[in-house]
């Protein structure tokens, strides 16, 4: 994976988590302001990377009509 690539999917993972602990503490009401601060900034953070890197060739880009891609977690 190029540099670009890398550091977008570091962040989409980031998020991810961040997402998926924001919802978990929502479902309990304990999601404090900062926590919904760091998640927003996170979410600008991501946000800014996808339209910087929205025009950066990927090996995929061939197959955009293609059906998608399904990855088996047990292979």
């Amino acid at each position: 994976m190029s540099q670009p690539h890398t550091q977008l999917a570091t962040l989409l993972r980031r998020c991810q988590w961040m997402l998926d602990e924001a919802a978990y503490k929502l479902g309990g009401k304990r999601l404090p302001a900062a926590d919904r601060q760091g998640l927003a900034e996170a979410l600008d953070e991501l946000s800014a990377a996808l339209r910087e890197y929205r025009d950066a060739p990927t090996d995929t880009d061939a197959d955009e009509d293609g059906p998608p891609t399904i990855v088996d977690p047990e292979s």
